[in-house]
């Protein structure tokens, strides 16, 4: 074990959201998925978080999230606590009072939980350091992301900018179930390193049925194994579009991913539904703009009703236009979130209010 004295210590980091384009979907032993992955981090759905920490012999946290206590959260966080003690025995005898904000709404199919998760697997790997090194440095990301992961899949992802890939894949050898790897630049198109993502939010309320239910439900699934098969296949095909260019491959591909997902749902026992008639809607004239009138747009989604408006950054000004007029209406309160990659985490001044 690990060894390790009682500190003070005050730490902060802000961490992204991911929008994976090869979904995860389905679980096995410690948080490890069926199928691998791949996701760009974003720019500006962020979590913000900070952690104090004081020498207790009793252990425990608070948690607020957006400036209020919210114990509502207690049970995944300690269960999360919990599952990481043996790599932070500092755990064990300090209390932490941990403070969250996110700039996008919580719980609605935009992967609020890696963001947050990825932020308090970075601010706990810090710590461990300060408590064992005395120094404050940058945190190991594959602990981080190993940490991240046990608290939500996804989040294993977070902890990198640019592309990602989680899951053991056969062309990638460094690849693992345990932790996220970054995908080289010299591995994506430049187009592909600059690729705009708007969120369209057609219902930003919490949703109906948890991702933890839904991966659940996977293990009895009629299509597990085809799914875990199909994942695979479009991992690699994934690779190969990312370092071509090929918009049209990406969107074929990006579609293909979002749709099985909620095909998944859909099918399963108990089956259920996420989308939203504005959903299907947005996804019609999104079609008919790039098949009638050349517009080089495609989508994803979350586990959600949300829609991620996918397109090159060369175009952005005609997208905007078109999105506004088209799409827009269909958006609870006309709300979009206007996002593009991001370069991943970084750490943040300790006192600095997290709104901000």
């Amino acid at each position: 074990m690990i060894k390790h004295k009682q500190i003070s210590a005050t730490v902060a980091w802000e961490s992204p959201s991911n929008l994976a384009i090869v979904k995860y979907w389905g679980k096995k032993g410690l948080q490890e998925p069926l199928n691998p992955s791949i996701s760009f981090s974003l720019e500006s759905a962020l979590t913000r978080t900070r952690v104090r920490v004081e020498p207790s012999e009793k252990g425990g946290f608070l948690f607020h999230l957006n400036g209020r206590e919210k114990s509502g959260f207690n049970e995944k966080i300690a269960t999360f606590l919990e599952r990481i003690q043996l790599h932070l025995p500092f755990l064990q005898n300090h209390h932490l009072h941990i403070e969250s904000h996110n700039t996008f709404p919580h719980s609605s199919g935009i992967a609020s939980s890696a963001s947050s998760m990825s932020a308090l697997a970075l601010c706990l790997a810090q710590l461990q350091q300060i408590s064992s090194e005395g120094e404050i440095r940058a945190p190991d990301m594959v602990l981080a992301s190993t940490l991240a992961r046990m608290g939500s899949g996804s989040a294993a992802r977070s902890v990198y900018g640019g592309w990602t890939l989680w899951g053991r894949f056969a062309g990638k050898k460094e690849s693992s179930d345990m932790y996220a790897i970054p995908l080289d630049e010299v591995e994506i198109d430049a187009d592909f390193r600059n690729i705009h993502n708007s969120i369209l939010l057609i219902d930003p309320s919490q949703k109906a049925v948890s991702s933890t239910e839904g991966h659940a439900l996977m293990h009895q699934h009629p299509y597990r194994d085809a799914r875990i098969a199909h994942a695979r296949q479009n991992t690699n095909r994934l690779l190969s579009v990312l370092k071509a260019g090929d918009w049209t491959g990406f969107f074929d591909l990006a579609e293909n991913e979002a749709l099985s997902l909620h095909g998944l749902m859909m099918s399963s026992t108990p089956s259920y539904t996420l989308l939203h008639p504005n959903t299907l809607e947005a996804i019609r004239r999104i079609r008919r703009a790039r098949r009638d009138e050349g517009l080089s747009i495609g989508f994803s989604m979350d586990a959600g009703p949300n829609i991620h408006l996918l397109y090159p950054e060369r175009d952005k000004e005609k997208v905007r236009t078109w999105m506004q007029e088209e799409l827009q209406p269909l958006c609870a309160n006309q709300a979009i979130l206007h996002d593009r990659v991001g370069k991943g985490p970084r750490a943040l001044n300790s006192n600095q209010a997290l709104d901000e």
